[in-house]
Parts: structure tokens; sequence; C-alpha cells
């Protein structure tokens, strides 16, 4: 007797228990529950976290269970299409082989299905454009109108918005997402037997907002989505590198603290458009418009070998690396880029073969960059002439492969059997725009250069930029690099804060009493914020006892200290100072100190949104019920962090490590909001402005729901 689908499909993957278990689980409830467009049965995975692997997993399942075809549906780029169908092709080539199953994508059919095709398990690829799903519904009705009394699983790849009607707005054409949902709806009422699974990372706003929100005065305010029938949460798999890789707190001897390479603002501007006031090719390589994205390319250069020699040394196999230069959207901009990326090849080529000495001060700085890293995470380097002889062998070879990729067109050529990108040669440097965000694979990513300024940006777009996440040896981890902007680093910071409150309230259970969100009115009035209003890259996200802080700023000139200091004297009450213990204050009074703090800090490249301290305080402390108005305040002197290690947005390095100020601001049994005081001796020595000065943090309540504060959101 032929054995199950899945159970075959597990063993020639080998799947963990862990996977087995979630796909297991997704069937039974597809079976149990009714999914509709509307009512979707969800699963939701981290970016690049194998989200393909465990829907080709839930379809085999389904196979086994009574489910005849499955209809998948991939965002709407010819690249995402092919690589969906190579990798279902992929991991389905035995069942395919042995003509049980067939997969092909719905614009190019393998001809008329014979009837013994017809009884194959179908699985059909569309992208969610018009065209394909006519296509589909054409497929169904009029071309093989028998398979409609056939059970059909339909899987919407990267989901995101997919299944939210949108309504027309002013003075703009069709919005054809609302025409997708239609068709949709005319394809499940052509095939009677569907369920409906949803599979992305980034779908959190559209339904984690409670049921119970109280749209007030402005009829229609509060955007209402359905939840999913089900919600069934992807596992993090051993080897998964993400967000909390990027961003966590920096922590001494941990390799990850390295990943953060900051680049000036002005440099990727430089970089937009062409000028060659700023960017000369005689001086590419020590221009100031230039010398992050030189270190960039030569470490990253330097990384592939030093990966290569180490692979070489434990006899294992030498693998091809990858660099991603991700600045614009814009094809104008692409090609400057190239154009300096080849001035830049060019220069470093013509010294490394003519006058390879006078690369010495790029690599040594390269090398110290990675030697600090690989060393935090234990692994061996070689002696720096060693290190420099591969180096410039590496440059003089001409194997460093450069592709423009902004276009389906230029993907296609470059993707492998498995459409991912095809590693050609030991360095590869990738430069583009849109068409890499989303669902594109790009293996041995130690490199990327991002310059995307994601003000603008929904979280789910921008987290989509985040092709370095994924499936990545730890040890590559030592000599990867991130290169963008403070202030880009921290939105993303936010947004990887943002997923993980939301996933947070997945695994606790907390979701299904919601997550609240809210904005202030130009009133400063808190009310209901509609999630599909949100800008959710201009969001604060607040776990329970989470903390919201300003970092990345300076502080102000002695006077302003001085007299905010006079103002602090006569409102902190007696005794607090120093008392390692919370006292009470009322509502009034913390606000009174956030608005004389504010004073005090100013913010070179970025800002800090004030306004959400003082909406989040006031939510905590009134808004909620039971609230009374009171604020819990902590107040400690004699501090003495560095500028140059005060970038910890969580706040844990910044509050210190010690147990008795930590236990209290981290209570999860803390009913109230915490401000906390924390006054730094902000000497020059230390990177300040030589003056004492107060750094506030805010720390949410233990007991409270997830919050999610829109310091933007989208215009009516």
């Amino acid at each position: 007797m032929t054995t199950g689908f899945y159970s075959r499909l597990r063993d020639a993957r080998k799947d963990d228990d862990q996977l087995a278990a979630c796909i297991e689980r997704v069937v039974n409830q597809l079976e149990d529950t009714s999914t509709t467009g509307d009512r979707p049965g969800m699963l939701l995975g981290k970016i690049q976290s194998g989200k393909t692997r465990a829907f080709v997993g839930v379809i085999a399942r389904a196979f086994d269970r009574g489910f005849d075809i499955a209809v998948v549906f991939t965002k709407g780029t010819k690249t995402l299409s092919a690589q969906t169908v190579a990798r279902l092709r992929h991991d389905l080539r035995d069942f395919i082989d042995d003509d049980e199953m067939l997969v092909f994508d719905i614009m190019q059919p393998p001809g008329k299905l014979t009837k013994s095709e017809q009884r194959r398990k179908l699985v059909i690829v569309a992208k969610k454009q018009a065209k394909n799903l006519e296509r589909i519904i054409h497929f169904f009705d009029s071309d093989y109108p028998d398979l409609k009394g056939r059970r059909v699983l339909i899987i919407d790849d990267e989901a995101d918005l997919a299944s939210v009607r949108f309504v027309r707005k002013k003075d703009q054409p069709d919005i054809e997402q609302g025409k997708i949902a239609e068709q949709m709806d005319t394809m499940r009422r052509l095939v009677g037997k569907v369920a409906y699974l949803q599979v992305t990372a980034t779908p959190y706003s559209l339904y984690l907002q409670p049921d119970s929100y109280d749209a007030g005065e402005e009829e229609g305010y509060v955007f209402k989505p359905k939840k999913p029938a089900f919600t069934e949460l992807l596992p993090i798999h051993g080897g998964y590198v993400g967000g909390d890789d990027y961003f966590v707190a920096p922590i001494e001897h941990d390799p990850r603290s390295f990943l953060f390479v900051e680049v000036p603002r002005d440099e990727q501007d430089a970089l937009r458009r062409p000028d060659q006031r700023r960017i000369r090719q005689e001086r590419v390589l020590d221009s100031p418009n230039t010398r992050g994205l030189v270190r960039a390319i030569m470490t990253f250069v330097l990384a592939a070998c030093l990966r290569r020699w180490q692979q070489a040394d434990a006899g294992e196999k030498m693998q091809k690396y990858a660099m991603v230069i991700h600045n614009d959207t814009q094809k104008a901009a692409h090609a400057w880029q190239d154009q300096v990326i080849e001035w830049v090849f060019d220069a470093a080529t013509d010294a490394a073969t003519n006058h390879p000495e006078t690369l010495r001060p790029i690599f040594d700085a390269a090398y110290a960059d990675l030697k600090a890293s690989i060393e935090a995470d234990r692994g061996r380097i070689p002696r720096p002439q060693e290190a420099f002889d591969m180096f410039i062998e590496g440059l003089q070879s001409g194997d460093v492969v450069r592709e423009t990729v902004n276009s389906d067109t230029a993907v296609m050529a470059l993707l492998d059997e498995r459409a991912e990108l095809k590693l050609r040669t030991r360095f590869n440097i990738f430069v583009g725009g849109n068409i890499l965000d989303r669902g594109i694979t790009i293996p041995y990513l130690i490199a990327f250069y991002y310059g995307r300024n994601p003000k603008t940006m929904q979280a789910d777009t921008v987290l989509q930029h985040s092709r370095m996440y994924g499936n990545r040896d730890r040890r590559d981890l030592a000599v990867t690099r991130f290169y963008t902007s403070r202030d880009v680093y921290d939105r993303l910071y936010t947004i990887n804060e943002f997923e993980n409150t939301l996933r947070g309230a997945f695994e606790s259970g907390a979701h299904e009493q919601g997550v609240v969100f809210i904005q202030a009115d130009s009133a400063n009035r808190l009310r209901p914020c509609a999630p599909n209003k949100v800008l959710l890259s201009n969001v604060v996200a607040v776990r329970p006892a989470g903390m919201y802080l300003p970092t990345g700023f300076q502080t102000r000139s002695g006077r302003e200290l001085a007299a905010a200091e006079r103002e602090l004297n006569a409102i902190i009450p007696s005794g607090a100072r120093d008392k390692r213990d919370f006292v009470e204050i009322d509502r009034g009074t913390a606000l009174h100190i956030i608005a004389i703090l504010e004073k005090t800090l100013e913010f070179s490249d970025g800002e800090f949104e004030w306004d959400a301290m003082r909406g989040l305080l006031d939510y905590y402390s009134d808004v909620r019920d039971g609230g009374d108005g009171k604020v819990l305040l902590l107040v400690e002197t004699g501090r003495k962090l560095s500028r140059e290690k005060s970038g910890d947005k969580s706040g844990l390095s910044i509050i210190g490590g010690g147990s008795e100020i930590r236990r209290l601001v981290l209570d999860p049994l803390r009913s109230k909001p915490a401000l906390i005081l924390l006054q730094q001796e902000g000497t020059r020595e230390l990177g300040w402005s030589g003056h004492k000065f107060w750094w506030p943090i805010l720390a949410a309540p233990g007991t409270v729901e997830p919050c999610v504060f829109a310091t933007k959101v989208v215009a009516d």
C-alpha cells in the first residue's frame, strides 16, 4: 500500500517534529472549521522562516485527507510566481515523476489535461492579478467543469491585505485589490468545497484589534476587520536568523553586536542621483560620500575570503557569498550606483594589481572589524598578512560579479533551478530595488547596504526588505554586516518591536483580548486608531513591562540643563532620589517632568516621539479601566553611561544590570506605569556635552495588553 503524501515528503525533506505537528494542526483545523476569504485560516511565520516549506507540507497532508486540488496565489510578480512553481516542483518531484501530481502555472498550463491527468492531485499557481484570476475562473468554469465538484484548498501566500476590500479613493482609478477579492468570491462560488489558508509574516494589524472598540462620534472611523477562523504560528527553527539577531541590545562579546554599521545619511543621499561634485571617479576610494559604501564592499570581499579560509581549514565545502545594495527603487539611481561601484572596483583592482600596499589602510580597518566579531564568536582567523594576500588576490581575480536587479526580466535571468538568486562566483553583488523585496531568496548573504528611508512605508513592506533574514549559518553571522543610517536602523528596530509585540500576543493568547491601537487627536485626546490607517514605520509598540525611551541624542547647553534642573528640583518629591524604590506621583506631574526634559535633548538624525511617551503615559494611567491617574516614579543619580553605548532602544542596558532596579521595572505584576529618571554625569570624556542631564524612560505596566501608539496615520 502506498504511504501518504506527507509522510513520504517528510521523510525526503527530514521535517522536524515541531514542523510536522504544526502542519497536522493546520490541516485538522481546515477540516474542522469553515474558512473563507473573509474568515481565512492563518499560518503566521517570520520573514524568510520557512513558510513555503510549511505550506507545501500542508498541501501534501491535505491531499492525504481527501483534498484534490491546491490553488496557490502569489504576489503579483513573475519572479515570485516562477519561484513558487520551482519550489513546488522541487519538493513534490517524486510525486510528479510517479504521475500522482501535476504542478503548473495557470498562465502556462501543460496543454489540455487528459482524463488521467485530471484524476491526479493538481497544484495550480496563480499571481494575485486580475488576468490570472480570470484564467483560474475559466479553468474551472469552462475548461474542466467536472473539477468543480472536487475539494479545493486555496493557499494565499504572502497574504497581508489580500482578503481586505478597499474602497475607491477620490480622483484615483479603481483599486485592483478590490477586483481580486471579487474574483476570489466568484471562484469560491464555482467550487463548492473550498478551504482557505493565508500564509504570511505581516498581517497583524488586520485582525488584532478588539471587537469592542467604540468608534466614538466619528462614524465609521474605526476599521473592524474580521478575525481569522483560526491562527497557527509557524515554529521558528534553530537555524533562523532574524530581527532579534539584528536588533538585539548591544551586548559585549556577542558577535551580533557588530552587525550594524552606521552610514551617514548624506552618503546615501549622494548615491541617489548622479552628481560628480559629490562623488568623483578619481577620489572614489577616499571620498566622504563613498566611505561607507567602500567599507561595505571591501569588508564583504575580505569576509568571504575569511569564511572560505575557515571552511577549508575545517575540511568543509567552500561557499560562494552575496552582498545586496538596496538604496533606491528608481532605475536611474541603480545606474548611478552601478557606476560608482564600478569606479570602486576599477580603483581597487588597479591598486591591488599595481600598488597593493595603498590598500593596506582599507584592509586594516576591515580586518580589525571582522577579527573582533570572529573572536567574539570563538572562531579562527588567519594572520593579517595571510588575510591581506587573500584579499588582494580576490580583488585581482576578476571574480567579483555585479548584477543590477530592477525588473522581473532581470531577476528571471539570474535564478537557479530552485528560483533562488544564483551565486556565480566567490563574490556576488546585487544592486536593486523593489524586485528584491519580497519572496526572493538570496543564499549566503553576508553584507546588506540599505538606504531606503521607511518614514512613510508600511511595516509589512519594510520587513519584506529584510533579505538578510532566513536560514543562515551562525558562523556566517560573525562576518555579516548591515550598513544603514541610524535613523533607518531605529525605525527598523521599532518595526521589529512591533512584530515581536504582536507575535507575543499570539503566543500568550493575549490576542483574544486584542492589541490596543491608539493615537492622539489634535487636542491630545486619546482615541482608538484604525490599524489599516497606521503608517507602521511610525508606530510605538510597547509590550507589558516594556520600555520606551529616547536614544541617539545629544544634550543641550549647560544653561538649558541648569534651568531644567531648577524646575525639576521643585517638582521631584523630596526623598525620591536614590531611594531605589518607586514613589507615587500624579499624572500631571509626570507629564510636566516630560515637558521639562523634552527641552534638554536634541536629535541630529531622526526624532523621538515625545507625544507617544505622553500618550502612552496618559493611556496607562487613566484611560485604562481602573486607572487612577497615578504614575510610579523612580529617580537614580550618579550614572556614567557613555554616549557610544547609549543606543539600546530596549532600555535594558540603560537602566543597568542592578537586580533591584530591574526587578522593579520589569515586574510583571506592576499595574501602574512607571517613569524612570536616570541622572547621567554627562562628561565630555563620555561623549556628552559636559553637563549632568536626566534620561527619562517610560515603563508600561506589567499587567496590560500590548499597545500600539500611532504617531502618524494615513489621511482619509
